[in-house]
């Protein structure tokens, strides 16, 4: 297949995937995954109640019992992974918290007001001003 019908493939295939994510309202897999469980729950049923002998119920029941333990295992993956999402979201939220403390412990050290506010310095100290409104009775 030549390199540009590849590509319109995908664009198609892209386009349909965004239109049924459209229609389901949320992941295409949890929408199936939620057709399946019941469908897979009737059908081992049946297989149980159609095993001939105690040794097939028990293959039966091992098969299910190991199909559970996969889909839990990507339940147990994808929890794992919403709780890594939200511990870098907190972690972010505070590095920058953290950051901004920083920043105003730095800002008001001496050396870095008279570097970057150079204006503020000099004039009269507060308490040449105290005394001067003590002498002229300004307040």
């Amino acid at each position: 297949m030549p390199p540009e019908e590849i590509k319109q493939s995908l664009r198609q295939i892209a386009a349909e995937a965004a239109e049924l994510k459209a229609v389901s309202g949320g992941a295409l897999t949890d929408m199936i995954a939620d057709w399946v469980a019941p469908q897979y729950v009737v059908a081992a049923r049946d297989q149980l109640a159609n095993a001939a002998d105690a040794e097939e119920r028990w293959k039966v029941l091992r098969m299910v019992t190991n199909d559970l333990a996969a889909l839990r295992r990507g339940d147990n993956s994808a929890a794992r992974l919403q709780l890594d999402r939200e511990e870098f979201e907190w972690q972010r939220a505070n590095r920058k918290s953290q950051k901004e403390q920083e920043f105003r412990e730095w800002i008001l050290r001496p050396e870095v007001q008279e570097e970057f506010f150079p204006e503020r310095t000099g004039g009269l100290s507060s308490e040449t001003m105290a005394k001067i409104e003590r002498e002229l009775r300004l307040l």
